[in-house]
């Protein structure tokens, strides 16, 4: 029978692909979502932010090291970052604002495997940096978006609610999500 994590909730190793139920990156984002609730009554998921500890990959799956940053309900800002995949440091809690992101309604229901095959499908395989899970900040903007960071200062963003592929080539196309440039 394989080993059960308890902090996360999940048997076997998704990190490495160990037989046995895995946690999904939304799963992942769940426990990090309930465990700053605990903490701080109210918080609101602005960004999830994740690299890979190998550098770039275009393997969605080894993007392990996460950061979620929350709007609390006073205002300030509480972050947790991922220990290992399901496991998480103490929360830690800013009393300044976040700025420049909606908040994202949670849950969300696209997992960040079916956005990398998204990237993938409109032509996108060269590797990525790191993902951000954010819903920029920009009049109009109607969605939150996966971002890859693909290197060489190209964003390519996959629309959570719509599945949209685009890379922005402006500021201001770039805040917007727009299709201008997509590939779909």
């Amino acid at each position: 029978m394989a080993e059960v994590n308890e902090k996360a909730g999940k048997r076997g190793d998704s990190a490495s692909g160990a037989p046995g139920l895995t946690l999904s990156f939304l799963g992942m984002a769940n426990i990090a979502v309930r465990l700053v609730n605990q903490k701080y009554p109210g918080s609101q998921l602005y960004e999830g932010d994740g690299v890979s500890p190998m550098g770039p990959t275009t393997d969605v799956r080894q993007v392990s090291q996460w950061r979620f940053v929350f709007r609390t309900a006073d205002g300030g800002t509480a972050m947790i970052r991922s220990r290992t995949w399901g496991e998480f440091y103490p929360v830690e809690y800013y009393s300044s604002p976040w700025l420049e992101d909606i908040v994202i309604p949670w849950p969300i229901k696209m997992d960040i495997v079916q956005a990398d095959q998204l990237l993938k499908q409109a032509g996108y395989t060269q590797p990525y940096g790191a993902v951000t899970l954010r819903w920029p900040l920009y009049p109009g903007n109607e969605q939150p978006f996966y971002i890859f960071g693909m290197g060489g200062g190209m964003y390519v963003f996959v629309g959570v609610y719509d599945g949209s592929v685009s890379v922005p080539t402006t500021a201001q196309s770039a805040q917007k999500g727009s299709k201008k440039g997509s590939k779909k």
